[in-house]
């Protein structure tokens, strides 16, 4: 009988604390008395803050701590709704709570460089305002949910160095506002959507790092206005598509490490504005198009690991801007011409003295 008393007495005296609020840092924070902007978006911080260890976050700042969530750390509120949210490098963990999609109004969420785990929710899909979605450089599993494709003002999707699996959702090709894609560095499989071509204001498409299998959508040369394109580090196969030669404003071109086959488009000569086409790591063949000589803003070429023939094409010496040629394929010869030599002495580092030399020259692990 004392046992129970004591169990008794314990619980009024827990029962008294709770009443007199000394024990109120136990409870969940309570959204009914905030003011700045509806209870609902409240719920939805609270939720960010209780799924992903907010007391273990890099700062914290009056969170959960002012009934005034327009001064919490990261919080930005605009005419009475949450706009903006930026926990950048905040050493978030756990997952990204699906309350999130009733923050209406946002217009930017920055999650980056953290630790979140789970899956990105489908809730997101609803936040018909966002204009930047940031969710690189976490730990972030599951597939890409199609619900993204429905975000009509986005213009910056970030989803690069995380777990993601599955094939890119073709939804994807309805952000007609869409400037930057980043999906690099994750797991997903299957072909490229030929819709993705379908976004006429994107100017960084990256793809890199991948599984990624099939061919190059011929569509992707219908983005005038991409200036970088990288795919390299996957398993794409076939021929590369003569239609990039009509991406007038790239700059980077990346196929690296992949299974490509067949003759290099002489249509690549069209990008009077590349700097960099890499092409190694392929089973590319036949002769090396004398219209490549036409780039003439190229700083950086990359043939090596391919099973090119014929000779080093003369019109090569119109690469002024030519600062580094690899590759290594013995059967490519110099041509004789005395200028040809007198230009290759200023670009690399040539070694040999046979017709077909052989040119050896460091090579990046990634050329990007």
């Amino acid at each position: 009988m004392k046992h129970i008393a004591s169990i008794f007495l314990a619980l009024v005296f827990l029962a008294n604390l709770a009443g007199t609020g000394f024990a109120g840092s136990i409870n969940e924070f309570s959204c009914v008395g905030v003011v700045g902007i509806p209870q609902h978006e409240c719920e939805a911080l609270v939720a960010l803050y209780n799924n992903t260890n907010g007391p273990g976050w890099t700062n914290r700042t009056n969170w959960l701590v002012t009934n005034t969530p327009g001064d919490w750390y990261g919080v930005t509120v605009d005419e009475g709704y949450v706009t903006f949210l930026n926990l950048y490098d905040n050493h978030l963990t756990g997952s990204i709570p699906a309350e999130l999609g009733n923050l209406s109004n946002l217009m930017y969420m920055g999650l980056s460089y953290n630790q979140l785990t789970g899956s990105i929710p489908p809730e997101l899909g609803g936040l018909q305002n966002l204009l930047e979605l940031s969710l690189g450089r976490n730990q972030l599993t599951g597939s890409i949910p199609p619900q993204l494709g429905s975000l009509a003002n986005l213009s910056w999707l970030t989803l690069g160095n995380n777990q993601l699996s599955g094939s890119i959702p073709p939804e994807l090709g309805n952000l007609t506002n869409l400037n930057s894609l980043f999906l690099e560095e994750n797991q997903l499989t299957g072909s490229i959507p030929p819709e993705l071509g379908s976004l006429p204001l994107l100017q960084s498409l990256e793809l890199w790092d991948n599984q990624l299998s099939g061919s190059i959508p011929p569509e992707l040369g219908s983005l005038e206005n991409l200036v970088a394109l990288h795919m390299e580090m996957n398993q794409l196969t076939g021929t590369l598509p003569p239609e990039l030669g009509n991406l007038s404003n790239l700059q980077r071109l990346g196929v690296a490490i992949n299974q490509l086959s067949g003759r290099i488009p002489p249509e690549l000569g069209n990008l009077a504005h590349l700097q960099l086409l890499g092409l190694h790591g392929n089973q590319l063949t036949g002769n090396i198009p004398p219209e490549l000589g036409d780039l003439t803003s190229l700083q950086y070429l990359y043939l090596s690991h391919n099973q090119l023939a014929g000779s080093v094409p003369l019109s090569f010496t119109n690469l002024v801007n030519l600062e580094l040629f690899h590759f290594d394929d013995t059967s490519l010869c110099e041509p004789p011409d005395p200028a040809f030599q007198a230009w290759k002495a200023t670009v690399w580092s040539w070694q040999g003295t046979a017709t077909c030399t052989f040119i050896h020259l460091f090579l990046p692990a990634i050329v990007r």
